[in-house]
């Protein structure tokens, strides 16, 4: 079928808007890499663009020489992979508890979903995790505060709802408990939903500096968002003199150091992308159809 002429410049001009779209996207990150490896004096002299006229690879091994940022980037692997396994597995209980017949169900449905409305605040977070549990300079006062999300409940809680109960009735004739219908049944079958809400809180977790501030004193417990942060965006570095926390004053890092700790920051999870993103494709869909 012949396309007419306002299809023709309907699609022409989609494709113009899609690429000045993924021109305005690519172009920062692009801008970035020629930075990271261009030399301190080209920066200086504003010489620098999408296409480096050198390739310095020194402030890479600058960074990847820090034993600050390798501590810090190993606790973020950590924190990543421990924090989401965690979540999902919390979100995915409660998500299937929440799909059964038990007394006050409704009012817990529109009670969790209210709660979205309303942050949990600071300071009373703050004296739950350091106070009354006592987390304070633990890795699971990084971990505890932000393990549950409550939209990624109700969104994988539908996703379980649209699981025939045939399926769960011949789970339960076969003898299977309700751990065993979980993980053998449900998340198989939901699995791409699961795989887009790993995602979500994976990055969520990657990007997290804020809980180090609140809840650490010791660069120890520090992030990579955390070094950015501090190291290579501010001029000064905190640090412990005995037992008091001070500020001491450090020389601002190149430019060229500061583009390269980015890239390196950002780049597992870029490299991740690609490999789950029909699943994350999968998820979008499969939450946009009911039924």
């Amino acid at each position: 079928m012949k396309r007419t002429l306002g299809e023709q410049v309907f699609q022409w001009v989609d494709i113009v808007v899609m690429i000045i779209i993924i021109a305005t996207i690519i172009f920062p990150f692009m801008n970035i890499i020629s930075l990271s490896v261009s030399s301190h004096e080209a920066i200086m002299q504003r010489s620098v663009s999408i296409w480096p006229k050198g390739f310095n690879l020194a402030a890479y091994r600058e960074i990847l020489g820090s034993t600050l940022f390798l501590r810090s980037l190993v606790n973020t692997v950590g924190l990543t992979i421990i924090g989401t396994f965690l979540s999902v597995i919390l979100t995915l209980m409660a998500s299937y508890a929440m799909t059964k017949d038990f007394l006050g169900k409704k009012f817990t449905t529109y009670f969790f979903v209210i709660t979205m409305y309303f942050s949990g605040g600071l300071i009373p977070t703050y004296l739950v995790v350091a106070k009354y549990l006592n987390m304070r300079n633990t890795y699971m006062a990084l971990i505890l505060p932000a393990l549950i999300n409550v939209f990624y409940i109700i969104v994988m809680r539908s996703q379980i709802e649209n699981i025939p109960s045939s399926i769960f009735d011949a789970a339960y004739i076969d003898g299977a408990n309700e751990y065993q219908t979980v993980f053998q049944i449900v998340m198989p079958t939901i699995a791409p939903t699961i795989a887009s809400i790993s995602m979500f809180f994976a990055l969520g977790k990657w990007n997290s500096w804020f809980p180090v501030m609140v809840y650490t004193d010791y660069q120890k417990f520090w992030t990579v968002q955390y070094y950015l942060r501090i190291v290579v965006f501010s001029k000064f570095i905190e640090a412990r003199d005995g037992s008091e926390l001070v500020l001491k004053e450090m020389q601002i890092p190149e430019e060229n150091f500061g583009m390269a700790a980015i890239i390196i920051v950002a780049m597992p999870i870029v490299a991740i992308y690609p490999f789950v993103q029909k699943y994350f494709v999968k998820g979008i869909i499969s939450g946009a159809v009911k039924g």
